[in-house]
């Protein structure tokens, strides 16, 4: 039955994606700027995507308004953006193998995703350049200083290239920490695709706690990393425990 529902899901997920991008392209053909629309197109994707594959997204915290923000988060899976997206107009940073997936590659760079290499440090610094024209244009910026996903249950030591440039942009960094109830949700080390896929949308449902800080502003770069990874363990804590709460309450 697991197999069943994950390709149902897998399915329905392609015609969706599909869906959405033929209207992003043709958006583009008609806008010399489509970047506006592709983010009203994204979120309505990301909206629809979450639904089709039975994940239930739990948001606390009150979303800034204005910017651009630099948005920072912990970082479980790949679904950990598209469940921000929902809520922030921001655009990522994404490892560069995602570019080369089909259609979601093509689509995430009319809609202002910043792949990086981050093994190349010439990549890295294109990046940043990348997210300092991208904030000084007055768009916000998600991205995930740990540059991996893992499964600890507090966050891995923080990349400081982000956050140099917030310092030094007067930019204000809004944490993000996002926790799943089902731990093998994560995609961590060598999991490829299909089977983390099935495992995780062959279930039937996803959850997923996902809570946003106040904005945190300072021209000093250590500050700003300290504050931000202090937020965001205790609320991964906070998080897991009532998780926890909720598994005793429920029926077995």
């Amino acid at each position: 039955m697991q197999k069943i529902r994950a390709g149902i899901r897998g399915v329905g997920f392609l015609f969706i994606l599909m869906y959405h991008f033929s209207g992003i392209l043709l958006y583009a053909l008609f806008h010399k700027d489509p970047l506006p629309g592709g983010l009203r197109i994204r979120r309505k994707f990301c909206r629809r995507s979450l639904k089709w594959l039975g994940v239930h997204v739990e948001r606390t915290g009150d979303i800034p308004q204005g910017g651009p923000f630099l948005y920072i988060g912990n970082h479980r899976s790949y679904l950990d953006p598209i469940a921000a997206l929902i809520d922030i107009d921001a655009l990522p940073v994404a490892k560069a193998e995602v570019s080369s997936w089909p259609l979601i590659g093509y689509g995430g760079k009319i809609t202002g995703i910043m792949y990086v290499k981050r093994e190349s440090k010439s990549s890295r610094a294109a990046t940043l350049e990348a997210m300092r024209k991208t904030l000084v244009s007055g768009h916000s910026v998600l991205v995930y200083p740990e540059g991996t996903t893992h499964t600890n249950p507090q966050t891995i030591p923080f990349k400081g290239g982000a956050f140099n440039l917030a310092a030094k942009e007067s930019v204000p960094i809004v944490p993000i920490a996002i926790d799943y109830l089902d731990m093998g949700d994560a995609w961590v080390g060598n999991d490829t695709f299909v089977p983390h896929f099935i495992r995780c949308f062959g279930k039937k449902r996803t959850h997923i706690k996902i809570r946003y800080g106040q904005p945190v502003s300072s021209g000093d770069l250590n500050f700003l990393m300290e504050t931000s990874k202090k937020w965001i363990d205790e609320t991964m804590k906070d998080i897991r425990a009532e998780f926890e709460a909720g598994a005793k309450t429920r029926p077995d």
